[in-house]
């Protein structure tokens, strides 16, 4: 009999079937707490706890505050501190005024300017180690494109849910960024850290989020590609998750729904549903009864067949994975939820996309070329 084991089952970003098995594999090997517990100071909130302005129902009761001077660069932008006093990425220089920020870390909507400040906080290269306070070595004004996709991925970042992640201990450098948006009537600050093994969290002072933004962050301003690709099919899309996912496995909206099974040559099978289908898969994931996550189940660690993710679509906004295996326990993982009974999904979904030999978690996994 094999013996139960934890498994890192709800991957928060994409990839091929042969990349994904072998991150899940690493993770096995070695697990540790994402995040630390730093005592908060004037403008920052602990990331250990949910946000002393949030609710436990996810919503805020943070106060709109007053807009003040803010400093400001000879290209208009707002100015960049000149150093952090702190290396976990959770501090910010003041907190959301003009805009209630406990709803979302950024409001859904462009900026006037927003600038990017960056912070090394350790390189393992360093013949001495960075120590407080840090300096800032890069300032970014975003416009076009970029810009655009910043507000997105910050507009939409889910709240976090308080269950610390498994993390691999892979050793890199680690940079904390600012990011600050002048919306005219608003300014709003957030901060967030790039580190190599995705743990960091990010916050505006008012909300938290358990996305580690900070990676995306270092793509765009050229310091850091990103983890995994972006595009190809829908199964290989990459997410930190949505916002509302924290509340719901499904957020608000009516998703497309597309089943993706890992076969056994490591090769992804994506089965898209039509409307009726995916309407009735949402209404079934919508009814379960649900915790928050820590990303893990408990299972025999050996192959299952029965084993698929649905990934979920909308016209704006990221994706949403929501890992299904009848094996494990819990055996539905959202990105910030999970649910113990997946019986009546299985069988839905098993009448528009059977089962598979899937591979095996402890046998070799080769991908085509």
């Amino acid at each position: 009999m094999p013996t139960s084991r934890p498994r890192a089952y709800a991957v928060r970003h994409g990839a091929r079937a042969a990349v994904r098995a072998a991150v899940a594999t690493a993770a096995l090997l070695v697990l540790a707490a994402c995040g630390t517990t730093p005592a908060p100071s004037p403008g920052q909130t602990s990331p250990d706890q949910t946000s002393p302005d949030q609710t436990s129902a996810g919503t805020s009761t943070a106060p709109v505050r007053d807009l003040t001077p803010q400093a400001r660069s000879s290209d208009g932008a707002l100015a960049c501190p000149g150093s952090l006093a702190s290396a976990e990425g959770m501090t910010v220089p003041v907190r959301p005024q003009g805009v209630r920020g406990g709803d979302r870390l950024l409001p859904d909507r462009q900026p006037r300017t927003l600038v990017v400040c960056g912070y090394p906080v350790l390189d393992i290269m360093a013949t001495t180690p960075l120590s407080a306070p840090f300096p800032r070595s890069t300032r970014t004004v975003l416009t076009g494109a970029k810009r655009a996709d910043v507000v997105a991925l910050l507009t939409w970042a889910p709240r976090w849910n308080g269950r610390e992640r498994p993390c691999t201990l892979m050793g890199g450098d680690e940079t904390a960024y600012l990011v600050g948006a002048d919306l005219g009537d608003a300014v709003v600050w957030v901060a967030a850290k790039a580190d190599p093994n995705a743990c960091s969290r990010a916050t505006n002072g008012d909300f938290v989020s358990g996305a580690p933004v900070g990676v995306d962050l270092a793509a765009v301003t050229g310091g850091r590609p990103l983890p995994l690709p972006v595009g190809g099919g829908a199964c290989d899309q990459r997410s930190w998750g949505r916002l509302g996912d924290d509340v719901d496995l499904v957020p608000a909206g009516d998703p497309t729904v597309t089943v993706c099974r890992d076969g056994a040559d490591g090769t992804a099978r994506a089965v898209p549903l039509d409307r009726a289908s995916g309407v009735e898969v949402v209404a079934a994931l919508r009814a379960l009864p649900t915790r928050p996550t820590s990303g893990t189940c408990q299972g025999s660690g050996g192959p299952s067949d029965q084993r698929f993710t649905l990934m979920l679509a909308w016209p704006a906004g990221p994706p949403v994975r929501i890992g299904v295996d009848p094996t494990c326990r819990p055996s539905v993982l959202g990105q910030n939820l999970e649910s113990d009974d997946a019986g009546g999904l299985v069988a839905l979904v098993e009448r528009w996309s059977p089962p598979i030999p899937g591979p095996d978690p402890d046998g070799s996994v080769s991908s085509p070329t």
